[in-house]
């Protein structure tokens, strides 16, 4: 792309003018190591061997875990495999989650396994697309795990309705690429000050 259309895909202010193309473009940048570890089992019947590599591709360091998050995956998500709740609403969601241990992000992705129609994936390269285009403040997910969670519910998941039930995953794809996109312009452009920027 020349240097024009680079600034213009990158300029938050136009993604959600034309949602479709949005998507289409973006998820088409998408790149993350041993997608078919999530391709193969996610909607699938959660087992726990299932559950590991899922956890692995969300990882994103092929198939081996860390012993210490190895022993938090069995302890807050493999162990909850016997009394897996029904799902059907985002506030059913909302009260579970609260009532598990374990970080913020991968207790929503343990959503999302459970129901990954309902329940996107969220992290900090959705986030920071969701806030660029938006015009949050907070430009970067919070750091303190309640408040991800809240972001998630009362921003991240209403803020996905622009996109109006567009394929889930192909959304996700494209706001994660975006997302990825931003952190790497705005790191280029943090010590330039010469160089014209982007409202992002």
């Amino acid at each position: 792309m020349t240097h024009s259309e680079t600034t213009e895909r990158l300029d938050p202010r136009r993604q959600l003018a034309n949602p479709e193309e949005f998507v289409a473009f973006w998820s088409g940048q998408y790149h993350y190591p041993n997608q078919r570890l999530y391709d193969e089992n996610i909607g699938q019947s959660l087992t726990a061997e299932r559950v590991w590599k899922l956890f692995a591709w969300k990882n994103g360091r092929g198939e081996t875990i860390a012993p210490k998050k190895r022993r938090s995956i069995e302890k807050n998500y493999i162990a909850e495999l016997g009394r897996l709740p029904t799902l059907s609403s985002v506030d059913d969601g909302q009260r579970y989650l609260i009532g598990l241990q374990g970080g913020a992000i991968w207790g929503i992705f343990w959503l999302h396994l459970i129901n990954h129609k309902l329940f996107p994936i969220f992290d900090q390269n959705t986030y920071r697309s969701m806030a660029a285009m938006m015009a949050y403040e907070a430009r970067e997910i919070p750091h303190y795990n309640p408040r991800k969670i809240d972001a998630y519910f009362t921003q991240y998941i209403p803020f996905l309705r622009n996109f109006n039930a567009r394929d889930e995953r192909l959304v996700d794809k494209a706001l994660f690429a975006f997302g990825q996109a931003l952190r790497r312009h705005r790191r280029q452009h943090s010590n330039c000050p010469t160089t014209g920027h982007l409202p992002v």
